[in-house]
């Protein structure tokens, strides 16, 4: 697997904090107060970033590959939250409260980081409002997410997946009107995000396949009845007899 490309220079590093999504308002000289604080970091494909209960209280900046937000119950299961990618920023609510880490942040690929100090996250959200309010408007969306989640939960197992599967479609809709899944994703990934076993998700996709709902291309799932799957998505009809 192909390593996460190394900075020779300040500009390619600012470059990329630049996309990053609370750091996107900083004006120039903003940016330029903030290169000298950022620390890069490398790292593997499988490595654990940051663990669950950790003291750590940096906050990080996926400028290159990706991450998985996670935590494992006691009988090792593991449970997904979600998935970051280049742009996104991670530990800001460690490094706000000072508290340990709230969950494990792991590499899915080679992955190339920014790493902010506590404290001069602190000072850049005292002297920039315009990081100020991402941060704010990150964190309500955070808190929505998990009560959605939580809503989620209190549903049976076919519902949730079906939840899942309705939120990836929306996420891709093309000019086309279609709502497409790709790439399909891995089903141990959905059932780990999910709290079910891989045999479960299995079992729903190829039932909604089966009844018309989704169809199946190259590469991507294909939902052919989006009003079905929102239904099954609400608990209002058993999707499974």
């Amino acid at each position: 697997m192909k390593s996460a490309p190394r900075l020779a220079e300040p500009k390619g590093l600012a470059e990329l904090l630049r996309g990053v999504d609370i750091l996107s308002g900083l004006d120039e000289r903003g940016l330029a107060a903030l290169l000298p604080l950022v620390r890069i970091r490398h790292v593997d494909a499988g490595q654990i970033i940051v663990g669950r209960s950790d003291p750590g209280r940096e906050v990080y900046f996926v400028l290159s590959g990706a991450v998985r937000v996670t935590t494992f119950a006691e009988n090792g299961r593991e449970v997904a939250f979600r998935d970051l990618h280049a742009g996104a920023s991670f530990g800001e609510i460690a490094a706000i409260d000072g508290e340990p880490r709230s969950a494990d942040v792991l590499a899915l690929c080679d992955t190339l980081l920014g790493v902010l100090s506590a404290a001069d996250f602190w000072a850049l959200l005292r002297r920039e409002p315009a990081v100020n309010e991402a941060v704010l408007l990150k964190l309500a969306r955070l808190v929505r997410a998990l009560s959605q989640r939580i809503h989620d939960f209190a549903s049976p197992v076919p519902a949730r997946i079906c939840a899942e599967l309705l939120r990836l479609a929306r996420a891709r809709e093309t000019e086309d009107g279609l709502l497409r899944i790709a790439p399909v994703p891995r089903h141990a990934d959905l059932a780990a995000k999910l709290v079910t076993h891989r045999e479960a998700v299995s079992r729903v996709i190829s039932e909604l396949v089966r009844r018309g709902v989704l169809a199946k291309r190259r590469g991507e799932l294909i939902v052919q009845d989006p009003r079905a799957l929102a239904a099954y998505a609400a608990n209002s009809e058993r999707l499974i007899d």
